[in-house]
């Protein structure tokens, strides 16, 4: 039987300041990590972002284009009036299926990608 009397308390108070030296080594590790995936996500949602402005301006100008070129061939058949009315209501319609659409073509899409960014964990766990 060991008796407890006898051991060193200085021995014990260096186990403790070494728990304590690692707990406090893990706890950075973990603040690091973090860092890390939050800079990772950010770059991410940034870049996402940056794509889809420049998308967004270049299919802009492109239906722009298409839009002017539609408008002088109905002129060829129809009167301008009649032509741009057309072209009009075809765009009014596109707007209102957009909008009546919004659900499944912009919000869904949009909080899947957040939330898969967000709160995709199970890759930044640590495998043991």
């Amino acid at each position: 039987m060991l008796n407890t009397s006898t051991q060193d308390p200085g021995a014990e108070n260096g186990k403790f300041q070494a728990l304590k030296s690692s707990f406090r080594r893990l706890i950075s590790l973990y603040i690091e990590s973090a860092k890390l995936t939050a800079a990772e996500k950010l770059t991410l949602l940034l870049s996402a972002a940056v794509l889809f402005m420049i998308a967004f301006i270049l299919v802009t100008i492109a239906i722009a284009f298409g839009a002017v070129a539609l408008l002088q061939l109905l002129e060829l058949a129809l009167s301008p009036i009649a032509a741009a009315a057309i072209l009009a209501g075809f765009f009014f319609l596109l707007a209102a299926v957009i909008c009546l659409l919004r659900k499944p073509l912009i919000i869904n899409p949009t909080a899947r990608f957040m939330s898969k960014l967000i709160m995709d964990i199970g890759k930044d766990r640590i495998k043991y």
